[in-house]
């Protein structure tokens, strides 16, 4: 991002001062990783002198699929084409999934973040926009598909009485049988299949009976009431059936089956990726176990204990990184176990930091909540830090020491605490005393990573450390929170 021509747009166009250019400036330096993320593009608009309509100050795309085939940084967003980015910008509220038209004639959804400065005035707005083309065309053919099902059944015997020439129906093979299981209604796709399978013509012979492994017609509808695969003459085909009754009684029933050939090669592709994806994370896992073992042998190189010390901070901090890629390396889904994750990093710093004449009960308890791998991350680096804390300053020096993790789900957050039973119970936690870098990392990475608070306290001679963030937060909603 050219931060030069962030200056120069605001500088004539806005009433900006330059602490909140500055704020733009930095947010737009990160605006491109979003975008890779989100396969989205990104823009940052400001607030003209009018204070009606914005100027576009930066823009990001997800490598070369833009929905715009210009920059238009520079450009206006006029209040009456963009009226998500005026209300953001007078309200301060996030819209989202607000839809309309770009440039270029693309149906897109778009979310409108606001962005603040250090006195939360809202100096321009984050947009994320998406194509939506292919929602609108699903959304299009449910209800075609609504407004057409419940003619379905005297349409299609309508036509297996007179005849009617119905070639190409939605695209399917279509089969309509009567009551004693013969063919009286075929479209072209499924005469051709029919053809090629017997190598005769549908129309007056039995159904494929012997492919569904049936003999009447109520074993067929049983067989076929869900959707069924078969492949056909090295082809994949998804058949249903639906019932057709007269007054009461079954007088047939119609065959429908499409083409699921290249969906399942798409299917084996999408896995082939995913085992590739699970690869990644193995290697990220071992080249960060790797770096941590590189620390660990220039930690023995050194006889201060200040420095080993600040070796081993940094070694266990990698280690939880590497949990994290170890949990998506064995797993299909792109998210973790919170209770697993915990349990891992507890496990791993009991081992090397209790000593031998010690006796530590330690424990993780509560729910097993999913955490999406942008939480994942951070959260282990603050797990670690916690851990760390309470071994280091907590139960160093005790025989008997307790260390309880705790996993709660409030309402719309998360609630996770760290609790030991450290030296001075009654003595009240000194927050100004206890900042020490550990914690100034928790700090750090639950505000500006997890969009949360965290605190430190003693209660009833525990020293607990509490950390919260909304459960449904998404990368997009953490911007709004973003302090600059």
């Amino acid at each position: 991002m050219n931060c030069t021509t962030i200056k120069g747009l605001c500088a004539k166009h806005t009433n900006l001062t330059e602490e909140d250019i500055k704020i733009l400036e930095t947010m737009a330096l990160q605006i491109p990783h979003t975008s890779e993320m989100t396969g989205t593009d990104i823009f940052i608009d400001a607030p003209l002198k009018d204070g009606i309509d914005a100027i576009v100050l930066a823009w990001a795309c997800p490598g070369n699929q833009s929905l715009y085939g210009h920059s238009v940084v520079g450009e206006l967003a006029l209040a009456t084409s963009e009226p998500a980015v005026y209300r953001t910008l007078k309200t301060g509220e996030t819209c989202r999934n607000v839809r309309g038209v770009s440039q270029e004639g693309i149906p897109i959804a778009q979310t409108v973040v606001a962005i603040r400065n250090t006195t939360q005035d809202v100096i321009g707005t984050l947009i994320m926009e998406r194509d939506i083309s292919e929602e609108l065309r699903q959304e299009e053919q449910v209800e075609f598909l609504t407004q057409t099902a419940e003619r379905l059944s005297n349409t299609l015997m309508y036509l297996s009485m007179t005849g009617s020439q119905f070639e190409n129906w939605v695209g399917n093979g279509i089969f309509v049988l009567n009551k004693h299981s013969k063919i009286t209604y075929v479209n072209k796709k499924a005469s051709e299949i029919y053809q090629q399978y017997h190598g005769f013509e549908a129309l007056g012979h039995d159904f494929l009976f012997t492919m569904f492994n049936c003999s009447t017609l109520n074993e067929l509808l049983e067989n076929l009431k869900n959707p069924a695969e078969f492949c056909i003459l090295n082809k994949s085909y998804l058949f249903e059936s639906y019932p057709l009754v007269t007054y009461g009684d079954l007088s047939g029933c119609v065959i429908s089956f499409r083409d699921i050939t290249d969906l399942r090669k798409k299917e084996q592709e999408l896995s082939a990726k995913s085992t590739v994806i699970r690869e990644i994370h193995h290697r990220v896992k071992n080249n960060l176990q790797n770096v941590a073992a590189l620390l660990r042998l220039q930690m023995r190189r050194s006889d201060l204990d200040v420095v080993k010390a600040e070796f081993s901070a940094s070694i266990n901090r990698i280690i939880s990184i590497a949990m994290v890629h170890d949990v998506f390396a064995c797993q299909n889904c792109d998210s973790v176990d919170l209770k697993e994750l915990s349990q891992r990093i507890l496990s791993s710093l009991l081992e090397s930091s209790m000593s031998p004449d010690q006796s530590i009960m330690a424990q993780v308890e509560g729910q097993n909540l999913h955490l999406p791998s942008f939480q994942a991350v951070p959260l282990a680096l603050v797990i670690n830090e916690l851990l760390t804390n309470s071994f280091k300053h907590g139960v160093r020096f005790l025989e008997k020491g307790v260390i309880i993790v705790s996993i709660t789900e409030q309402g719309e957050d998360i609630v996770l605490t760290v609790s030991d039973n450290g030296p001075d119970p009654t003595k009240p936690f000194d927050q100004v005393k206890q900042r020490r870098l550990g914690l100034q990392i928790v700090d750090s990475l639950v505000k500006e990573q997890l969009g949360g608070d965290s605190r430190m306290e003693r209660i009833d001679g525990m020293t607990i450390a509490t950390v919260s963030f909304p459960k449904h937060s998404s990368e997009g909603e953490l911007w709004a929170n973003y302090p600059y």
